[in-house]
């Protein structure tokens, strides 16, 4: 039998099996930023040990760089953060493209255009949105903290090998349909955990006739369906992008790398785990109404009503409502806009400019739209004015602003007022993304730009849309001196070595039995922005309990940051602190976790008291975090969860046993008892408060071998 795309690339990079555990992977390419990765180097200083293959990582800055201006932080937390950045670069010798340099911008748009990702790579980054890199064949992960650890420590990860998803789309989209929306319509159609535990190969007539820009647009929002990975067979499309860029390779070793990545695809006989078609027909321009990136619509629909569902399902919608603003079966074309967001990591490539422009050109911004105009990089920008786009935008009252994350998440001072709504090219649209109490709707740079001109939601479909000239040769390689661009890096002055940043250890408390009262927070796709917020990211300490009063903490309070009465963690007795026997368990929702990679969401957790999460599925990334933050997340059926919260709905002192040595948990209101899985590697590390960096370390012989082989 045939192998699949995603087993040929995962099988070349199996260091070993672990017995009864995971797989130890080598990668290729790290690629760190400010957010996730100061807790990481420390884990390093605490072991008293070097990054094992520095020129395997490339870092920089994104989350918290300014678009308005580059050489100062205002924000003395962020600016922390982006110094630790720098510091911990110079002491352990690893590449950084520092903000207010040629070289900086969205790491996920940096890397493809610098081609420091390639195809056959396996690689991963502490950002779920690292499937981007997927879009030239390559493995490409979110990963957590401790993982990024791992990867310093020993160029390994220790991952479980997910499922394998094929989803083709086939046909020729209509005028106005894009990458965007077609991820958009995928979403939708999946749901946030349709591709829980798969990692998802795209193929199909329309991918394969999407641009290299399109491509990493739909690779990019794979983790949006829960999905390890999203992968795109390498082709000629993806031959032409990458040549000529600062680090494709050249003249000969050139033509034996596009020979090697000829023959990344899968096998004619290969046979995935599950696979899927659409039609391109069906597929319109698209936009969000909820507070998760798979609750969309096509733009002329309304928003479904509450027909046919539970009474679970109808609060969670009607939450999701509530939140911003809308009614059941409400239709939002034609509804007022405040912001408009062009940029992140999704869309903000030239070719997502070009669109913007072509929408916009001869025409002027609604006046009072407030337009935020980001590119990916300074490449990117540089595309922008060498095409003569920032001037059709200048004409129709549009700022370029100079690279940055932006308005994608609530780090930076892009951020949207509490109460106004935003339609943005960005990933998510979770509840407080775009900053505290924002709305926001997700949609393609043709649907943004049409709201930006006419004031309200838009159909792009029903514009003008002008044919701009592309060049014959597009630049791939930034100028030493890019307009705009300070060219120093920030920070100017730095010392030469980094002290130990501000954190404390985090102290691994061993497993046994966890027998306690319980919190219900039954969510369903409770993500991890509602977790912990993205503004509580900007932070170096590792210590959880520093992490524990923002759990859930938008949801906890109003945007005036009185608490929401109606819920459970402000209600007696549910809103007392966990303590040994007492609330140490949650009941969580359905595909608890979903969203971002970040770390810090378990760190809330565990920070806040809690040992062990319940839910009938978990996101994987979140999962995997979990674990490693020493908090257990137990998998049960459906019938049994519900039963649980229906134990505690009865009776709010109801106590549960997770008896991790027989791996069961115990309603002990009705004796009922259902066995967990976890495999032995695992269960050995949570009863011995074993680390996954010490076992690789012993294994550096096997690495070293690997390598040599290679």
């Amino acid at each position: 039998m045939g192998k699949t795309l995603f087993d040929k690339i995962w099988d070349a990079h199996v260091v070993q099996k672990v017995e009864d555990g995971p797989t130890q992977l080598y990668i290729d390419r790290l690629y760190a930023h400010e957010v996730t990765s100061p807790q990481a180097f420390d884990a390093l200083r605490d072991k008293g040990i070097k990054a094992f293959r520095p020129d395997h990582v490339v870092a920089m800055p994104d989350h918290n760089t300014p678009s308005d201006q580059q050489t100062a932080i205002g924000d003395p937390i962020g600016c922390k953060q982006v110094e630790t950045l720098a510091k911990n670069c110079s002491e352990f010798g690893i590449k950084h493209f520092s903000m207010g340099t040629k070289d900086n911008g969205i790491i996920h748009v940096v890397g493809p255009e610098k081609a420091l990702s390639l195809p056959g790579m396996t690689i991963v980054c502490g950002d779920s949105h690292t499937s981007t890199h997927g879009a030239v064949g390559a493995i490409a992960m979110g990963i957590g903290t401790s993982e990024v650890a791992q990867v310093l420590a020993s160029q390994c990860i220790l991952q479980s090998k997910p499922k394998t998803m094929r989803i083709n789309v086939e046909g020729k989209l209509q005028p106005g349909v894009t990458a965007k929306d077609v991820a958009l319509y995928i979403m939708a159609q999946m749901t946030t955990s349709g591709a829980t535990g798969y990692a998802v190969e795209y193929a199909g007539s329309v991918v394969r006739d999407m641009t290299m820009e399109g491509r990493l647009t739909l690779s990019n929002l794979s983790i949006e369906m829960g999905s390890r990975a999203g992968l795109i067979a390498p082709d000629e499309t993806t031959f032409a992008y990458l040549k000529g860029r600062e680090y494709a390779p050249k003249g000969a070793e050139w033509d034996a790398a596009v020979a090697r990545w000829s023959q990344l695809k899968s096998d004619a006989d290969a046979v995935f785990d599950k696979e899927v078609t659409y039609r391109a027909e069906d597929i319109k321009p698209r936009i969000t109404y909820g507070t998760n990136p798979g609750a969309g619509i096509a733009i002329d629909e309304c928003i479904p009503t509450t027909d046919g569902m539970s009474e679970s399902e109808k609060k969670q919608f009607l939450a999701q409502l509530d939140y911003m603003q809308f009614k059941p079966g409400e239709k939002l074309e034609g509804h007022k806009v405040d912001y408009v967001f062009l940029g992140a990591c999704t869309n903000g490539r030239i070719e997502d400019f070009r669109a913007f422009a072509s929408v916009v050109k001869g025409k002027k911004k609604a006046a009072d739209v407030v337009a935020w105009l980001v590119p990916g990089s300074w490449l990117v920008r540089q595309q922008i004015i060498d095409e003569g786009i920032d001037k059709i935008l200048a004409d129709a009252g549009f700022e370029l602003r100079l690279p940055s994350c932006s308005s994608c998440l609530a780090m930076n001072p892009d951020k949207v007022p509490a109460g106004k709504l935003s339609i943005s090219t960005s990933n998510r649209n979770f509840v407080g993304r775009q900053g505290p109490g924002a709305r926001t709707i997700l949609a393609s740079p043709l649907t943004v730009a049409a709201s930006a001109i006419t004031g309200v939601v838009t159909n792009p479909q029903n514009v003008t849309i002008s044919e701009l000239p592309v060049p014959a040769e597009v630049r791939k390689v930034v100028d030493a001196t890019p307009s705009n661009c300070p060219n120093c890096a920030f920070p100017q002055k730095m010392e030469a070595a980094a002290a130990k940043a501000d954190g404390a250890k985090s102290a691994h408390r061993a497993f046994n039995v966890v027998k306690s009262t319980c919190l219900p927070i039954n969510i369903d796709n409770n993500n991890t922005d509602n977790i912990i917020p993205a503004r509580y990211l900007a932070f170096t300490t590792r210590d959880p309990k520093f992490y524990g009063d923002a759990f859930m903490h938008d949801i906890r309070f109003d945007a005036n940051n009185q608490p929401v009465a109606s819920f459970i963690m402000n209600q007696a007795p549910f809103n007392e602190v966990p303590s040994e026997g007492k609330r140490e368990i949650i009941i969580g929702g359905k595909n608890w976790g979903s969203g971002s990679s970040r770390e810090h969401a378990a760190w809330a957790i565990a920070g806040y008291g809690i040992r062990v999460v319940i839910s009938s599925s978990f996101a994987d990334i979140h999962r995997n975090n979990l674990l490693n933050c020493f908090v257990l997340p137990v998998i049960v059926s459906e019938e049994f969860r519900q039963e649980l919260l229906a134990t505690v709905a009865n009776d709010a002192n109801a106590v549960v046993t997770v008896d991790v040595p027989n791996q069961t948990v115990t309603n002990e209101a009705t004796g009922h008892s259902e066995k967990f899985e976890i495999n032995g590697y695992k269960k050995y590390c949570l009863l011995n408060g074993y680390d996954d960096i010490d076992y690789l370390l012993s294994k550096k012989d096997a690495i070293e071998a690997y390598e040599a082989k290679r």
